[in-house]
């Protein structure tokens, strides 16, 4: 793959992530208000840290959304 194609793939990807995000931060955020403080419905403690660990990368790796 070119350097040319590599870029675009990337950014393609990264614009991907703000589309996965959303998704998953909102899902996690209604999970654990559901919760309410509790155990979060089908995961166990690792589970749930991985699912956190994994919003916040996609956060940091995300394309910044244009206009805010």
């Amino acid at each position: 793959m070119t350097e040319e194609k590599q870029q675009k793939f990337t950014s393609k990807v990264r614009r991907g992530l703000n589309w996965v995000h959303t998704i998953a931060h909102g899902e996690l955020e209604r999970a654990k208000a559901a919760a309410g403080g509790g155990k979060v419905l089908g995961f166990n403690a690792g589970e749930l840290a991985d699912v956190e660990a994994a919003v916040t990368w996609i956060e940091q790796n995300k394309e910044p959304r244009s206009g805010g």
